[in-house]
């Protein structure tokens, strides 16, 4: 196990009984329906959880595609459990989906991977009646990065052709929390136990100072390929994160440029850190949830 592996993995056990067995005793009294480690391809990591809520009417359920965070080498679809019930219990139907880590699997196979998985949701879309004109990407810190990835490639025949991937879907919204968005940057900021070098070598098989002939620093970064199809947005950042400083303003910054509709809600304090809204119930995360909740109302009526 790699140092930034041992490091992700302490921080989701440390924090899995407030961020998922807390949240979930509020739904005690909402029947789920929830089938797990679903393959959604051939490979260790291809594995999705699905979660929605019978509905006594023919209406079609909007999609919510979640991608769980990590540093890009660690993480599990297990430890947003509670994340996914809360979702189902707006009306969504969840996909909670597991990818290529690093170092044993490298960039960009964790983007392959989930192109996989999203077309699954389509191969799925009349066995669980999915609204696939109504779909929301979704996820936390390296999670945030691939659902800002997946909303360039989703419309983008050239970049799909790139990636060596297809897909005929497209995401209506997202809802981002503490992403990473410009790698360049982020790259640029020292942290303690060289984890910024580490991470990225982990995650792309090169050191920061061999990203120059990297193959793949080009399309590196969503930042750099967000158009103005990109998909209406409800953006979170803390404003003194400890990992992805800077990242959010960026992107919502470029979003607006373009002429996307963009929400956001943002923490002050160094206390709300990183993906602060997984707390639920403790500081900036109280009203980040009610702006969520207010959001992801509006997607499923098909408001914004």
């Amino acid at each position: 196990m790699t140092f930034a592996q041992f490091l992700f993995v302490a921080i989701d056990k440390m924090f899995d009984g407030g961020q998922n067995k807390k949240k979930m005793l509020r739904f005690k009294d909402v029947k789920f329906e929830i089938e797990t480690d679903v393959p959604y391809t051939e490979g260790e990591y291809c594995k999705l959880d699905t979660y929605y809520v019978k509905k006594d009417n023919d209406e079609k359920y909007p999609v919510f595609f979640y991608i769980h965070g990590g540093g890009f080498v660690a993480g599990d679809k297990y430890h947003r459990r509670g994340l996914a019930k809360w979702a189902a219990a707006k009306g969504f139907f969840v996909v909670n989906v597991n990818y290529a880590l690093g170092p044993k699997e490298l960039f960009p196979l964790g983007i392959q991977h989930l192109v996989t998985a999203l077309n699954w949701v389509g191969q799925n879309a009349e066995k669980y009646n999915l609204d696939l004109d109504n779909m929301c990407v979704s996820g936390d810190s390296a999670g945030g990065y691939y659902s800002a990835m997946l909303g360039c490639i989703c419309g983008n025949k050239e970049l799909q052709q790139r990636f060596g991937v297809q897909t005929s879907l497209r995401f209506r919204t997202a809802l981002l929390d503490c992403g990473i968005y410009d790698i360049d940057e982020a790259l640029s900021h020292k942290m303690p136990f060289r984890l910024t070098d580490r991470i990225c070598h982990d995650f792309t098989g090169k050191h920061v100072k061999e990203l120059e002939t990297y193959e793949w620093t080009d399309v590196l970064s969503p930042l750099k390929l967000v158009d103005e199809n990109f998909p209406t947005s409800f953006i979170t950042y803390a404003e003194k994160d400890m990992f992805c400083k800077g990242q959010g303003q960026r992107l919502i910054e470029k979003l607006e440029g373009l002429g996307v509709h963009v929400e956001s809600h943002h923490s002050t304090k160094f206390m709300d850190n990183h993906c602060y809204p997984l707390n639920w119930d403790k500081g900036a995360a109280i009203e980040n949830i009610k702006l969520s909740d207010d959001f992801l109302k509006r997607v499923v009526a098909k408001e914004v």
